[in-house]
């Protein structure tokens, strides 16, 4: 008999949801418990293929073009090999994902450096249709339990449920964001390369994460008086701006959002949290 699945507190979900960007240590202790979990829950339930062509929000640029289209693949032995020898490390699964099943993002062959190139969003996006090339379209949760009724819930989620964030002009790549005292901030989305580099910060130090992360998105500041500061130091920006450029980030990035998933359970009318994460898209590997 499959024992309940026993989820996080949904309370610390919602507008303190884990993101790896933001607490990349406790999003990795999340995911690894998860991954612990779901090796007890059986195997996923596999439905047809899906489709292996997608389009994606920003892509790559090579001398001034912009590359959207896409194409996956469904993992086999050896991808499941090379995976299972990340080990529970969430960053070096993810990466492991995208190396091996991704074949091309426009002319060029998955690499390395197409991966890092690429928005968090754009990434994130390819692994949701690794998934479905893999495994189709549905990801199956056996007796989760209600946090308002504590009913046990059988659910079958639609990979096309999950919120999904679009870019308004793909080709954008600096966007003002309007600070206090009449001053403007010019930034850049962040890429897997970001990532990485916020990743490399050991430690439980978030403000120095958030620096790096700003450190290396914020290109100029247009100030009110009308002078300029490009590439300004993260740690000069006063809290309220750090805290205003962040939020921005987190908002414009395109892409699924996995931790904003919900369902109303039937037998209570309750909205109910349920974060998706790679533990639940590929449960049972």
């Amino acid at each position: 008999m499959t024992e309940p699945v026993v989820l996080p507190d949904f309370s610390s979900f919602g507008e303190q949801a884990i993101k790896g960007l933001d607490n990349p240590e406790e999003a990795t202790a999340a995911t690894q418990a998860l991954l612990k979990e779901a090796q007890n829950s059986g195997e996923p339930e596999i439905g047809a293929p899906g489709e292996t062509f997608l389009t994606l929000e920003r892509g790559i640029c090579r001398e001034g073009a912009w590359y959207r289209e896409a194409e996956v693949k469904e993992l086999n032995g050896a991808d499941e090999e090379a995976i299972a020898a990340a080990g529970t490390d969430s960053y070096k699964v993810f990466e492991t994902l995208l190396l091996r099943g991704v074949v091309t993002v426009g002319n060029e062959p998955m690499s390395r450096k197409v991966a890092a190139e690429l928005l968090i969003g754009d990434r994130e996006y390819l692994v949701m249709a690794i998934r479905r090339a893999t495994f189709g379209d549905d990801i199956e949760f056996e007796q989760l339990p209600c946090p308002h009724c504590e009913e046990l819930v059988d659910l079958t989620v639609p990979l096309g449920a999950i919120p999904f964030t679009r870019l308004e002009n793909p080709e954008q790549t600096e966007f003002e964001v309007p600070l206090r005292g009449g001053d403007t901030a010019v930034v850049r989305l962040p890429t897997g390369e970001d990532q990485a580099a916020v990743l490399a910060i050991k430690g439980d130090n978030l403000a120095k994460k958030d620096s790096e992360i700003l450190g290396r998105c914020i290109l100029r500041i247009h100030r009110a008086d009308g002078s300029e500061s490009t590439r300004p130091p993260a740690t000069s920006l006063g809290m309220s701006a750090r805290k205003t450029v962040l939020q921005f980030l987190t908002d414009t990035q395109p892409g699924p959002r996995y931790t904003d998933f919900t369902f109303t359970h039937e037998t209570c009318g309750k909205e109910v949290e349920l974060p998706i994460n790679l533990a639940s898209l590929f449960r049972g590997m």
